[in-house]
């Protein structure tokens, strides 16, 4: 995406404005410890906010769409920014691409509205989660390759079931902040694929761990653990235990939509 012709070079002596940026952001989570900064390790947001530390010399604050869990990996995470000192994207892109770890790559930088929150101003948020019969020297990292045996028809019949608005308690790790649990599903399809299944969710928000309570709610009735029955019983905010919780192995963060900011659906996401 190119950015206006008003964003170029500051010529010398002129006034600098801090701006506003946007940018997308693709990682393998299995080398982080999630989105979010913490204390225990090195989380992407951590990383990006070093590197464009160097690159622009001076701190910055990355605020991310969503805040990947440890091990979730992601496509088209967007974060946003601010920076008097950033007059040239195409370089600074580059440079922060070079101070990354392995493992994580930021690309489409831009100049945003002053209101754009990577985070508030999102529409909804699409992840994908893969899932493989047996392993392949040639997959990558973001797929899961469950042990036990499961049937994966019964797995895609059972995963439209999320589709709509409803109340998510129990598909969620339990809060007490006080807000609520109400979530609107846009898509919630499977489609095969070569070796296994791929589960596309999207969404207006999600609750922390949500979309991995989901899909191992389908595994559970795909290898007959779990039914309709238990379905409406979460359903109604009621907690069945035991249950079965899918590892964030496959889960990746694949696109954020906003009014005038998103990708194509061309990752073979199935018609919403």
């Amino acid at each position: 995406m190119s950015a206006p012709e008003a964003v170029g070079q500051v010529p010398d002596g002129a006034a600098r404005t801090e701006h506003r940026w946007r940018m997308r952001v693709s990682y393998d989570g299995s080398a982080f410890l999630g989105w979010q900064r913490q204390e225990q390790g090195l989380t992407v947001q951590e990383a990006l906010e070093k590197a464009l530390h160097v690159a622009l010399r001076h701190p910055v604050c990355v605020i991310g769409a969503g805040r990947t869990d440890t091990g979730v990996h992601a496509r088209g995470q967007v974060a946003h920014f601010r920076s008097e000192s950033l007059s040239d994207p195409i370089k600074t892109i580059k440079s922060i691409d070079a101070l990354l770890p392995d493992g994580v790559s930021a690309r489409d930088l831009e100049p945003a509205a002053d209101g754009f929150s990577a985070r508030h101003s999102a529409l909804w948020r699409e992840y994908c989660y893969r899932i493989r019969f047996r392993e392949d020297p040639l997959d990558p990292p973001n797929v899961w390759h469950p042990r036990r045996r499961w049937d994966p028809d019964i797995l895609l019949e059972t995963l439209p079931w999320f589709e709509g608005r409803r109340d998510f308690e129990a598909f969620c790790i339990p809060r007490d902040d006080g807000r609520h649990t109400l979530c609107t599903l846009l898509l919630a399809r499977g489609i095969r694929v070569p070796g296994g299944v791929d589960l596309w969710i999207r969404g207006d928000r999600f609750l922390h761990r949500m979309v991995r309570s989901i899909v191992g709610f389908c595994m559970d009735v795909s290898q007959g653990r779990m039914g309709r029955a238990e379905f409406e019983r979460l359903a109604s905010k009621e907690r069945v235990d035991p249950r079965f919780w899918a590892p964030p192995d496959g889960l990746t963060l694949e696109r954020v939509g906003y009014p005038d900011w998103t990708e194509p659906a061309d990752r073979g996401q199935p018609d919403a």
